[in-house]
């Protein structure tokens, strides 16, 4: 080996950046191969799994039925995975992922535009470690694909704005397009509030006004026009159609109006009225263990922009981007006046608050040291809680391999608490967040799906040699279930359909609850236990839940029964 390539090894060997990006990759791949939680990412996975089967890519169905809500974009890429690999966990993720992991990309690039390498290199760090981005890159959900995309969007159209080549308007708006087939509007609306924001305070009114504005915008139309020719027959062409308990729904005017703007309104019938301050909750854990800090980083920029504002100009030329901060706040402050809100829809913001602290962060002061020790200090409470009290029967050598990780952090601390480099706070997180999730993807997860009982129960009946085509849901229902058995399964709503099913079938198997069971006893359909499963929904953790004492008084049951045919004399 010649020796610069040794040196070069070498070198990386002893940076701890190259570490810290190993211990964040070991975790997100990770997270590839978990289960698919229900209930979202189950649904998304179970329709995924139908469109590779039944081939209708343009007119999605669910169970059969129309589908209209989420666009087709993660159905799209799920479904071509399934084609080429078969159903597994990781082939439904990883589309999503890697679409994330463009956004950490996005963020780094775009940083290192207006911001210099060194920034560039925080910003992608706090980003691929924030407890948000990690949770995502697991509980793949439609936001997944929105946060990758629209962030390679803003990226693309801000190097458009700076050096006004082709490539990087079309990349743009074929980005902005792919957005939008992820999640809706918002997909447009986030890179025009962050633009906008920008070349207004900057009164740059020539590159507002624009006529290249409108060959991107064709980009955007065609990259959405398979989904738009795809609603379009089959909802518009369709008035008679019964479509979420209404007739005469137009999948055009869903996607582009009501889906998005009308939880604005209250056109939409989602609604849980949640508080106007419910994302600055939810940023508390979604921006972990980055959040105390941000505040600070965009009153920096608030200031930053209020000059611009006023002057049209900002001294230090390097210091005038706002599209980061229109990226942020505005989107932040639209998305706030939903009606209808969980915590994932906030996550696209995250790349921008990544470059909000990433840009302002000089000389960190004690106080901001102290803020990051305190979140740090608090994260890992509840990781080794994790670890030794609510499921203390995990891996040793993964208990082996937590302590030794804190140990390594304590060390490092005590070593030099304090150090005056933006670098070392930024290495300092990341190495709490990689503890973190290490634990989390590697430990916690581990010994918390399997409460999910519908992947064990069509695991169990692969092993037990069941035909998946002949389980059926009997009092029950679920999309992990349709995944893992890989198929649709046919609900049979009463004790008559089970009977006849059961002669047309020579025999069945049911999935269903103690409700279930006892109604087929009382039927006399004498069903045969194959299987009794402990479950918990498992996307809805309690205290009492994660309590080993009390963990089995929050526990259903559900059972795999063997339906026979009767007895003849």
């Amino acid at each position: 080996m010649p020796s610069t390539v040794k040196r070069m090894i070498n070198k990386q060997l002893r940076n701890p950046w190259f570490w810290l990006g190993i211990g964040l990759a070991a975790v997100y791949i990770r997270g590839l191969f978990l289960d698919v939680m229900d209930v979202d990412a189950a649904q998304y996975a179970s329709i995924s799994m139908e469109m590779a089967q039944n081939g209708s890519w343009l007119q999605v169905f669910h169970r059969g039925a129309d589908y209209l809500d989420k666009p087709p974009l993660v159905f799209w890429l799920s479904a071509a995975m399934f084609k080429v690999f078969g159903l597994s966990n990781w082939s439904y993720k990883l589309p999503s992922v890697l679409a994330a992991l463009m956004g950490v990309w996005a963020t780094y690039r775009f940083t290192l535009l207006f911001y210099g390498a060194e920034k560039a290199r925080h910003a992608a760090f706090i980003l691929a470690s924030c407890m948000g981005l990690m949770v995502i890159g697991n509980d793949v959900r439609t936001d997944t694909l929105l946060l990758g995309f629209s962030a390679c969007a803003i990226w693309q159209l801000a190097e458009y704005l700076e050096f006004r080549r082709w490539k990087n308007l079309l990349l743009g708006f074929v980005f902005v397009g792919l957005a939008m087939l992820a999640k809706g509007p918002i997909g447009l609306v986030m890179p025009a509030f962050g633009l906008g924001t920008h070349l207004l305070l900057h009164r740059q009114w020539r590159a507002i006004f624009q006529w290249q504005w409108l060959v991107g915008l064709v980009v955007t139309a065609l990259i959405l026009a398979p989904m738009c020719w795809g609603l379009w027959q089959q909802f518009d062409l369709h008035p008679e159609k019964l479509v979420n308990d209404r007739h005469g729904v137009s999948g055009l005017r869903f996607y582009f109006w009501e889906q998005s703007f009308g939880r604005v309104t209250g056109e939409n019938v989602w609604k849980n009225d949640a508080s106007g301050f419910y994302f600055l909750h939810v940023y508390l854990w979604a921006f972990l263990p980055w959040c105390l800090l941000l505040p600070n980083a965009l009153w920096k920029h608030l200031k930053r922009a209020f000059t611009v504002g006023v002057n049209g100009s900002h001294p230090d030329s390097t210091k005038t981007e706002l599209i980061t901060l229109g990226a942020f706040l505005l989107t932040f402050i639209a998305l706030s006046q939903s009606q209808y809100k969980l915590p994932h829809y906030i996550f696209i913001t995250l790349p921008w608050a990544a470059v909000l602290l990433a840009s302002t962060l000089e000389r960190p002061a004690r106080w901001q040291w102290l803020l990051l020790y305190l979140v740090g200090f608090l994260a890992l409470v509840i990781c080794f809680t994790a670890l030794f009290f609510f499921f203390p029967e995990g891996s040793w050598w993964v208990k082996i391999l937590a302590i030794g990780g804190l140990g390594a952090l304590i060390w490092m601390i005590a070593r030099n608490p304090f150090p005056t480099t933006s670098g070392h706070l930024i290495q300092r997180g990341t190495g709490i967040m990689v503890l973190f999730g290490f634990v989390l993807n590697f430990h916690f997860y581990d010994q918390l799906l399997p409460y999910q009982c519908q992947p064990q129960v069509a695991r169990f009946a692969r092993e037990e040699g069941i035909p998946p085509e002949k389980m059926y849901f009997f009092q029950s229902s679920s999309h992990a279930m349709d995944f893992y058995n890989g198929r649709i399964m046919p609900n049979l709503g009463t004790p008559d359909m089970v009977r006849q099913t059961r002669l047309s079938e020579n025999g069945i198997f049911v999935f269903t609850t103690q409700n279930g069971r006892n109604i087929l006893e009382e039927e006399g359909l004498n069903p045969v236990v194959r299987g009794e499963f402990p479950h918990f929904q498992v996307a809805l953790l309690k205290p009492k839940f994660l309590n080993p004492a009390t963990r089995e008084e929050t526990l259903g049951t559900y059972f795999l029964l063997e339906i026979q045919l009767p007895e003849t004399k």
